[in-house]
């Protein structure tokens, strides 16, 4: 009998709680070095529980935590995570279902805005799926999505996507943690300072915040229009957010393709995310910064796992102001970098050429000193960018009971 009582205590030792308590996995940090906001994603499977929400706690402290829907379906696929960890800490995460709504209930931190062009000082109705054909453009002086596209926010930086032929993308730097994309551009320019900030970049012709291109036979072409292109929210959530682009017919230089572009954008991150996936993997990816206010770009290798070219200057366009832009990618990838001239269908961009795979991740950096003083510096940037890069290549070990 005393045998199975010290194996019981061994056990609520290890794992944190008793044989009938709910299931729980353990998060590792390995790395002797502090990890805040670190983000780790707990596949369904993983958990066990598949219905209903879910009540997440360690050490008696509830864990925020955001269910979320990476594929569209309608059903939650992971549950995502918002850690801090001490130097080679270990979290003992216990997880019940709960019959209540403990899912975040504060002001939300992330947001996805797309709806058609406001009318006063409301925006239209709000679009989470559509389809467009070819060719479908817009008057930039008149356009009819209020965005021009997608736009996704956090608490720090917020994107657009403009959804039609040029398919580049757009920062809006933010100076509150409010959410605002909703009303950005209603009743005032969002190319002029606002309360909550303003437009940032100059896109032009270029590929702009992170936009896509292929090089072909020497030449940047950029990936914008398709035979169809339909766009899908997949979830719009308190921690993080994601939409998905897809394209049957994609122009890629010479040739047609299939591809998909997923942007996903995390509380408290200075980045999105995009998941690329292209049918053609002897095709050679280009991904693009804007290059009106910068003569050069910096390629470094962070780690084993990733290098970044960056851009830092005073380039926040329409002010006087520092901003920071980077890509990151998979050094593996690693093809070549460079930049287009003032003239051509794709100019004024810096561009890192990646070799072609049927998936592919980069993060899109925008890092501006009017949303946080830290950026006015150029080491400071830096630092940040590697302090990412070290985050994503080290991540939270996680050991199912």
């Amino acid at each position: 009998m005393k045998w199975m009582v010290l194996a019981s205590l061994l056990y609520a030792a290890l794992f944190g709680c008793t044989a009938d308590s709910s299931p729980v996995i353990r998060l590792i940090n390995q790395d002797n070095v502090e990890k805040t906001g670190a983000i780790v994603y707990l596949d369904k499977n993983d958990i066990g529980l598949i219905q209903g929400n879910l009540r997440i706690t360690s050490s008696n402290y509830e864990i925020p935590a955001q269910q979320i829907d990476t594929d569209g379906d309608g059903d939650w696929d992971q549950v995502l995570l918002l850690c801090d960890f001490e130097p080679k800490e270990v979290k003992a995460l216990e997880i019940a279902a709960d019959k209540a709504d403990n899912q975040i209930s504060a002001e939300p931190y992330t947001n996805i805005s797309f709806s058609v062009k406001a009318q006063d000082r409301f925006a239209g109705s709000k679009i989470t799926e559509i389809v467009r054909k070819r060719g479908a453009t817009q008057r930039i002086s008149d356009p009819f999505f209020q965005l021009e596209g997608p736009g996704i926010e956090n608490d720090k930086v917020a994107f657009r996507t403009f959804f039609d032929p040029r398919n580049g993308k757009d920062i809006y730097g933010k100076t509150t943690d409010q959410m605002i994309l909703d009303r950005a551009g209603i009743g005032s320019s969002w190319h002029q300072l606002s309360d909550w900030g303003m437009d940032i970049l100059r896109v032009g012709q270029s590929l702009g915040a992170g936009g896509l291109g292929v090089i072909e036979e020497g030449t940047l072409y950029r990936l914008g229009d398709a035979d169809e292109i339909t766009y899908q929210e997949l979830y719009s959530g308190d921690l993080e957010s994601s939409h998905r682009l897809e394209f049957k017919g994609w122009d890629s230089g010479s040739r047609k393709i299939d591809g998909s572009e997923r942007l996903t954008l995390t509380k408290g991150k200075y980045y999105y995310r995009n998941d690329i996936g292209i049918s053609d993997t002897t095709l050679t990816l280009a991904v693009g910064i804007p290059s009106f206010k910068s003569d050069s770009v910096t390629f470094r290798k962070h780690n084993d796992l990733f290098s970044s070219i960056s851009t830092y200057e005073n380039q926040a366009d329409g002010t006087d102001s520092k901003l920071g832009l980077a890509v990151l990618f998979s050094s593996d990838q690693y093809v070549d970098h460079g930049s287009t001239d003032t003239t051509g269908t794709v100019s004024d961009t810096h561009y890192v050429a990646l070799k072609g795979q049927p998936e592919t991740r980069i993060y899109f950096f925008a890092c501006w000193e009017l949303s946080d003083v830290y950026f006015s510096k150029r080491s400071n940037f830096e630092e940040y960018l590697q302090k990412e890069a070290d985050k994503l290549s080290n991540t939270i070990q996680i050991i199912k009971k």
